[in-house]
C-alpha cells in the first residue's frame, strides 16, 4: 500500500525549475508563492483559451484509497453474507434508492445528485487507478496527463486574479499535477488541517514576528543576491523573477486573498454544521475558496490514518467508526450551505476514489481493489437531481447497465467548466497536439 507522492517522474534535464528557483527567494523567505507565480510565467497561456464558462467553479471530493461501493452507494443486501457485509441499507429521498446505514444525511438529500452506479476502470493499482481517475487517460510510459484542475487552470489562463485557479487542500492526490502541462500548473496546496486552531496555510502568511518592512528587506537581499547567479542560464523563467516575486508579495499582503483562507471568521454554527473534523472543515474551506473566485479545488480526504479509504483490514469498524461519518456530514452540509448561498447551480462538485472495493470480503474482514465497479457521485452545475444512472450486478462486481468510463466522466467535466473536452490546443512540450479526452461517450442525461 506504498504511495509516491505524486505517482510520476519526468526525463532528466538538468537542473530543474523548482531547483533553480529555490536558489534564491524560496532559500531566505521559505515562500512557495513566487515560485508558483514565475512557474505559471514559464510555461504562457493558451491562445485563444479565454472564452464564457457555463460553471464558475469545480470542486473535486477524492477519497483516496478507494471506497467501498457495496458499503456505501450500491449496496447489495440481497447478496451472499460474504459480499454484502455488515451494514444494511436504508431509504433514501429518491423513491426506491436505498444507500448505506453508515450515510443517513447523505440519504436525506440523494434528491439532489446524480449518483452514478457504474463508473468501470480496468486499472486496479493505486497509481494507475488514480491517473485514470484523474486525468481520463490511462497511463502511458511515455506521456503523463494533466489532472482537471491543472487543465481548468490553464484554460483560464486569461482569467486569472490574485487567487490561485487551482487549490489543493491539503495537498494534491496522485496525478492530480500538471503532467505535460508543466509545473506552472500544479495546485497551490493548502497544507495544513483547517480544523485545527489557529489554522494558517503556510507560504500565504509570512512567520510570526516577520514584519512588511522585514519582509521587503528580504526582499532586496534576495534580488541582490540573484545578481551573482551569473551561472544560472538566463531564461524567461528567471528573468522574470522579480516580477512573479513581487506578485508573490503582493499575495501575501493582499486582504482579499488572506479572507478566503481564514476559516476561523465562519460562525461556530456553520463550523459545527459541517463537523469540527479535517474533512468537514477542508470541505468548508472549499467553499469560501470558490466562493472568493478559484476556479478548481480538490479536497483530498485521506481519512485518520495513512491507508485513507484503502480498507484491505477491518473495512466494516473503519468506514462506520472513522471514514464515514466525516463524509457524510460534511458533504450533507456543502450541498445546504452552496445552496442557501446561491453558488449551487454555478458549482460542479464531483465525489469519487480511484476505485471500488471487491464484494469478496477478504480473511482480515477486509475489502480489496476493484477497478471494475465504482460509485460517482456528482451535484450542482445543472447536475440532473435524484438521478441514479448505471446498475452493478448482483454481487457489485461489474456494471452491467450504462456503464460509464474515466474519459466519459472527464468530457462531461470539462463540457460542464466551458472547456472543449476535444480541444488540441494543450500540445505537449514537442509540440504533439493532444486531446484533452480521447474515446468518450458521455451518459446524454449528463450534457
Amino acid at each position: 500500500m506504498s504511495r509516491s507522492s505524486n505517482g510520476s517522474s519526468r526525463p532528466c534535464r538538468g537542473p530543474s525549475r523548482r531547483e533553480v528557483l529555490r536558489l534564491g527567494s524560496l532559500g531566505f523567505l521559505g515562500l512557495g508563492l513566487d515560485e508558483w507565480f514565475r512557474l505559471r510565467a514559464g510555461a504562457g497561456a493558451v491562445p485563444g483559451s479565454a472564452r464564457s464558462v457555463k460553471v464558475k467553479n469545480c470542486v473535486l471530493i477524492w477519497l483516496s484509497g478507494g471506497p467501498s461501493h457495496l458499503d456505501t452507494f450500491d449496496p447489495k443486501p440481497t447478496a451472499p453474507a460474504d459480499v454484502r457485509g455488515e451494514f444494511q441499507p436504508i431509504a433514501s429521498a429518491v423513491p426506491g434508492l436505498q444507500i448505506s446505514e453508515v450515510l443517513p444525511n447523505l440519504a436525506k438529500v440523494m434528491n439532489r445528485v446524480t449518483l452514478i452506479r457504474s463508473m468501470t476502470s480496468p486499472e486496479s493499482e493505486h497509481g494507475r487507478a488514480s491517473h485514470h481517475l484523474l486525468t481520463g487517460y490511462r497511463p502511458s510510459p511515455a506521456l503523463e496527463y494533466p489532472g482537471y484542475g491543472s487543465v481548468v487552470a490553464k484554460a483560464r489562463e486569461a482569467q486569472r486574479g490574485m487567487l490561485p485557479p487551482y487549490v489543493a487542500v491539503p495537498d494534491a492526490p496522485i496525478s492530480g499535477l500538471s503532467g505535460y502541462l508543466t509545473p506552472a500548473y500544479d495546485p497551490f496546496a493548502a497544507s495544513g488541517d483547517p480544523n485545527q486552531p489557529g489554522f494558517r496555510v503556510q507560504n500565504l502568511t509570512p512567520p510570526d514576528r516577520l514584519t512588511l518592512q522585514r519582509l521587503l528587506r528580504r526582499r532586496d537581499m534576495v534580488k541582490a543576491l540573484d545578481e551573482f547567479a551569473h551561472d544560472v542560464p538566463a531564461t524567461p523563467l528567471t528573468t522574470s523573477r522579480d516580477q512573479f516575486s513581487e506578485q508573490a508579495y503582493a499575495l501575501m499582503t493582499s486582504s482579499a486573498a488572506q479572507a478566503a483562507f481564514r476559516i476561523n471568521e465562519e460562525s461556530s454554527t456553520v463550523r459545527e454544521k459541517y463537523g469540527r473534523t479535517t474533512l468537514g472543515q477542508s470541505l468548508l474551506l472549499a467553499r469560501r475558496l470558490v466562493e472568493a473566485g478559484v476556479s478548481f479545488v480538490t479536497i483530498n480526504d485521506r481519512g485518520m490514518g495513512p491507508a485513507g479509504w484503502d480498507t484491505h483490514q477491518q473495512n466494516f469498524s473503519t468506514i462506520k467508526n472513522t471514514l464515514a461519518p466525516p463524509l457524510d456530514k460534511g458533504v450533507a452540509a456543502l450541498i445546504e450551505d452552496l445552496t442557501e448561498r446561491g453558488l449551487f447551480d454555478e458549482t460542479l462538485v464531483v465525489m469519487m476514489g480511484e476505485f471500488g472495493r471487491t464484494p469478496k470480503i477478504n480473511r482480515n474482514a477486509g475489502r480489496d481493489h476493484h477497478g471494475r465497479a465504482n460509485s460517482v457521485l456528482l451535484f450542482g452545475a445543472g447536475i440532473p437531481q435524484g438521478l441514479v444512472l448505471g446498475r452493478t450486478d448482483i454481487g457489485g462486481d461489474a456494471p452491467v447497465e450504462r456503464p460509464v468510463t474515466p474519459a466519459d466522466l472527464a468530457w462531461v467535466l470539462f463540457h460542464k467548466l466551458g472547456i472543449d473536452p476535444e480541444t488540441t490546443r494543450f500540445p505537449t512540450p514537442d509540440g504533439r497536439p493532444m486531446r484533452l479526452v480521447d474515446g468518450a461517450n458521455p451518459p446524454r442525461e449528463l450534457i
